[in-house]
């Protein structure tokens, strides 16, 4: 890795603004660099926030440049501004390139429809602003600069997006719900979540039946924060877990599809403030489950 150095020449700037101007980073760029001890200021860990002396050493260690080759996979286009876009990613599609240098994410699709995207928190992750599970369909939102990503990152941070599911859950839901159970890291399967664990983040969730089976039901979801599998996690916790779901639900259906889709998405323009409404169509693999199960029995709510 290469480290560059600066010399503050002027104080009382924060650190973080004060390197927006060096470098061809995003606030949110270098805020991650700042948290993970790549930029120290004199030899010292410090805060986004510290305000800088005159004379002030800042040492920044570059990242490795990772080149992702564009590629055309055939995702859908929602909407589409100079400034944002929103995507209905497919079941199946990781959303960014990780450990595992997977050759077909959603990244690679964006950098090929779009050229240039945001640069984002990460040089694997450019234009992702929130992020989908690689078994979950539907709608999200990337962003095309930085000032955008930067809006939208606050928008996600203050809460004031809305965002719709279709799910799929076993057993049978007759009224509407709240879910206020903390989520965190499982102690005993660290690749897990679970509820009221320590530590933990707030999570809240809301459902409602739109139709029931036999013994299923198709339920819409509005979650208001954004846990990691926080959907399939509270509804595993009131003994509702999403067909289909390999992790959390039924042994006898580890091979199945999950039947879990971002429907819809609703948020305020970072940049010319008017609201964003962008909906996804319920998928095949939740369409032929509702023909399968719908007869006698079914009830529409």
């Amino acid at each position: 890795m290469k480290t560059r150095l600066f010399v503050a020449d002027r104080g009382g700037v924060r650190l973080d603004i004060y390197l927006a101007d060096q470098l061809e980073m995003n606030r949110s760029q270098i805020k991650n660099g700042i948290t993970s001890g790549r930029i120290l200021v004199n030899g010292k860990k410090v805060k986004a926030g510290y305000s800088l002396k005159t004379g002030d050493e800042i040492h920044f260690e570059e990242e490795e440049e990772h080149v992702i080759e564009p590629k055309d996979l055939g995702v859908n286009i929602l909407y589409e501004d100079d400034y944002i876009a929103c995507v209905d990613k497919p079941y199946g599609l990781v959303v960014h390139p990780g450990a595992g240098e997977e050759e077909e994410t959603l990244v690679h699709h964006i950098l090929w429809r779009f050229g240039k995207v945001a640069k984002g928190s990460d040089p694997l992750r450019p234009g992702i602003v929130h992020r989908l599970d690689k078994d979950t369909s539907g709608v999200m939102v990337v962003a095309k600069t930085d000032e955008a990503y930067d809006g939208l990152i606050e928008c996600f941070k203050t809460r004031a997006v809305e965002k719709r599911y279709d799910a799929i859950c076993h057993g049978v839901i007759r009224e509407m719900g709240t879910i206020d159970s903390p989520i965190g890291r499982d102690p005993r399967r660290r690749t897990q979540m679970a509820v009221n664990v320590h530590p933990s983040k707030p999570a809240h969730t809301i459902y409602e039946p739109v139709m029931g089976f036999r013994d299923s039901t198709l339920l819409k979801v509005q979650i208001l924060t954004g846990r990691t599998h926080q959907i399939r996690v509270h509804l595993q916790s009131i003994h509702h877990p999403v067909v289909g779901d390999p992790i959390y639900g039924v042994k006898r259906e580890r091979n199945g599809k999950l039947l879990l889709h971002s429907a819809s998405i609703k948020f305020r323009h970072p940049i010319t403030d008017e609201i964003i409404y962008a909906e996804a169509p319920m998928p095949e693999r939740l369409l032929s489950y509702i023909r399968k199960e719908e007869g006698d029995l079914c009830i529409k709510y």
